[in-house]
């Protein structure tokens, strides 16, 4: 247990920049348009947090593996737990992100409604799950989309390891083909539209469980591959 946590806290060291670059960046652009609409107030901005925070968990997910697969492995872990590090890394990281945004979130709309501003809005999830508490609902389901991104980003990334770009752009082809089936287009619609109407939080629960699946079949696949060499 002890190599595992230590190799997750070399997974956050070298990743802590990164994060810190992605938080700057969007603080400052949440700044300039909230003093950009305020000062000139013929237009609404709307602004979305989470969605940069997919983003972010997706790209730093998916070279993760390409970043410190070798070095982890050099240093004398297994395959196993490397990927055991790599999970607890990532399930940490979106809690913190989820974390902040909330903080984010409550702290805008507290300087929209003190000082009257009508022309910003801030996109959280509790504005369409209206039944539910902001911070329950925004952390839930950044918690739940940011581990289904982070272990999707994972598995492309030890395919990218294994067979280079032939590896995530066919399961992208894949992808594509299977929602461009009618049945499958149609459920997904029906699945989103009942999520939707009947305010089912719960619903999200199953992305933790095709996250797992994913997860492990990364894990299969990096228990074959060849080290490269550096």
């Amino acid at each position: 247990m002890n190599r595992i946590l230590s190799a997750k806290k070399i997974l956050e060291v070298r990743n802590i920049k990164t994060q810190s670059i992605f938080w700057g960046f969007l603080l400052l652009f949440l700044t300039l348009s909230l003093v950009l609409t305020v000062t000139v107030n013929d237009f609404t901005t709307q602004f979305t947090n989470s969605m940069a925070i997919y983003i972010f968990m997706a790209i730093s997910s998916y070279v993760l593996i390409g970043k410190n697969f070798n070095y982890c492995i050099h240093f004398g872990l297994t395959r196993g737990e490397f990927m055991t590090a790599s999970i607890l890394s990532r399930v940490q990281n979106v809690i913190v992100m989820a974390l902040i945004n909330i903080i984010i979130l409550v702290s805008v709309n507290q300087i929209l409604t003190s000082f009257s501003i009508e022309h910003f809005n801030i996109f959280s999830w509790s504005s369409i799950f209206t039944d539910h508490s902001l911070i329950v609902t925004n952390m839930w389901i950044d918690f739940c989309v940011g581990i289904l991104v982070s272990s999707a980003a994972m598995l492309s990334g030890a395919l990218y390891y294994k067979w280079g770009l032939v590896g995530p752009i066919s399961v992208i082809v894949v992808l594509i083909l299977a929602t461009s089936l009618p049945f499958i287009r149609i459920n997904l619609f029906d699945f989103f539209k009942k999520v939707y109407s009947e305010q089912a939080l719960a619903s999200f629960g199953w992305l933790l469980i095709v996250s797992i699946v994913l997860w492990a079949c990364t894990y299969l696949l990096l228990n074959k591959v060849d080290l490269k060499r550096e």
